[in-house]
């Protein structure tokens, strides 16, 4: 019995030890939640036998649980990754129609423009009706998401600004010299160039007269 006993908690620290090993290892997966493993006493007993005097056999597994606490979101470079604040799960379909449910966020587009994962599962989604609310009473599909078409640049050719400007700076009778900045006031813009990059333009001010009632 002594031999059976001790057998049974080197199988329970094995255990152990392949729960905290597969946390290890998962631990940068994005979407992984932690496990825990549970043990408990093993006790046989009779009819005829106090159980106050019954002395433990060993340890058994009781169960593997996983933890489903918050963990952290960060920020991506990936405009399709998601993540759930709080409780809740992605539900994902297969091609062949199963359904499963999973925390992991990191979606992409396939060549039907649907949200999929790296397994290839779609994310499901519920339709919307026409004040954009979810529509409860259809079943939920695979969302998809048209990809937008680059159209030809154009350049900019008005600017509309709102600001104020000192009304206690003195007129500037010198005439503009882009050489020489000094008397002017500047402010800068941020515009566009090309696709997604920017370039600053700078505004120069001139006063050419000072301020009035009628015109301050």
């Amino acid at each position: 019995m002594s031999f059976y006993t001790s057998l049974t908690g080197l199988n329970a620290a094995t255990t152990e030890l392949a729960v905290t090993s597969n946390n290890i290892a998962n631990s940068a997966t994005a979407g992984f939640k932690r496990s825990t493993a549970s043990f408990g006493d093993i006790f046989a007993t009779s009819p005829l036998q106090r159980a106050a005097a019954v002395v433990g056999q060993g340890v058994a597994l009781k169960e593997v649980a996983q933890e489903f606490s918050q963990g952290f979101v960060q920020f991506s470079a990936n405009s399709l990754d998601l993540a759930i604040t709080g409780d809740g799960f992605f539900p994902l379909q297969s091609s062949d129609g199963s359904r499963t449910f999973t925390r992991n966020g990191q979606f992409m587009l396939n060549e039907q423009n649907q949200m999929v994962n790296s397994a290839g599962q779609a994310l499901l989604s519920l339709p919307v009706d026409s004040t954009n609310k979810a529509d409860f009473s259809q079943p939920p599909s695979a969302l998809a998401i048209p990809r937008q078409t680059v159209s030809e640049f154009r350049a900019t050719t008005e600017v509309e600004l709102g600001l104020n400007l000192p009304s206690n700076v003195e007129p500037i009778t010198l005439p503009f010299n882009p050489t020489n900045l000094r008397p002017t006031q500047d402010d800068f813009l941020n515009g566009l160039r090309g696709f997604r990059s920017q370039h600053l333009a700078t505004v120069y001010y001139v006063k050419t007269q000072a301020a009035t009632s009628e015109n301050p």
